[in-house]
């Protein structure tokens, strides 16, 4: 039974990769992709990625058919782990018969397709270890030069991104993220800096510098909180604050209405 539902999933992943790359890709080269051994290897990343979620994100109920059927931030992952296959293949002397021009476009129309079913941008070219999670992601940025380990779990909002904006050199520009990294809602990590195994970065924090391995980085703020009046004394308060009111208003007529005059 185990083993017909894992060769379920492979062909649902399977399947879902086919769709991306006819969607994106000319049809000479999604026919030459779609039955070779690259696509075989990419379902096998995204079954582990799809495994990852349902066994981590509690609103999975552990399974894997919800994470392939319902979650748009997967979607994100999948078309990623396709996408920087193209890359590696147009890298390499590959036999599909396309330039590598064709694939290099292929992959960045493949990441687009991923960003607007998920609202998640990862570039082909950054490299990602196994079991990627990415939880509620909508709006998570991931830049091209980023090195993610395995089993990294990042929320909503994160951006691996560089220290500039239009000044930004080439080269190495953007974060390296060590294994079982966990990122927090809205956290941003900028610059080449070395985020070290098993660290946790709490939700908005702004890291610019290298944070060593099992560190912790929390945002410290301070919340004030108002005690609740008696009945009496909202009574109080609230005449008094009508009295208040009625005087300002008076006041205020008043001197309109000898500017008026």
């Amino acid at each position: 039974m185990k083993g017909r539902r894992c060769m379920e999933t492979q062909t649902e992943i399977n399947t879902l990769l086919r769709a991306a790359l006819w969607e994106c890709g000319p049809a000479t080269v999604t026919r030459t992709l779609e039955d070779s051994p690259l696509l075989r290897w990419v379902t096998g990343q995204v079954e582990e990625d799809a495994q990852a979620y349902a066994g981590k994100d509690p609103a999975c109920h552990g399974s894997v058919a919800t994470v392939l059927r319902g979650y748009t931030s997967f979607r994100a992952v999948l078309h990623y782990r396709l996408a920087h296959a193209l890359t590696e293949l147009a890298r390499a002397s590959n036999s599909t018969g396309a330039s590598t021009e064709d694939l290099q476009t292929l992959a960045l129309l493949l990441s687009s397709r991923g960003k607007l079913l998920s609202g998640i941008e990862i570039h082909p070219h950054c490299r990602i270890g196994r079991r990627l999670v990415i939880d509620h992601g909508l709006g998570t940025v991931v830049g091209e030069t980023v090195d993610i380990g395995d089993d990294a779990y990042l929320l909503g909002g994160v951006t691996l991104g560089a220290t500039g904006i239009a000044t930004n050199p080439d080269g190495k520009r953007h974060p390296t993220l060590g294994h079982r990294v966990q990122v927090g809602a809205f956290a941003g990590i900028y610059g080449p800096v070395c985020i070290g195994d098993d660290v946790f970065i709490g939700a908005g924090c702004r890291v610019t510098q290298p944070v060593p391995a099992g560190a912790r980085v929390t945002l410290r703020c301070s919340m004030q909180v108002e005690q609740r009046a008696t009945s009496d004394q909202t009574t109080d308060a609230g005449s008094d604050t009508a009295s208040g009111t009625r005087a300002t208003t008076s006041n205020l007529a008043e001197r309109a209405w000898g500017a008026h005059r």
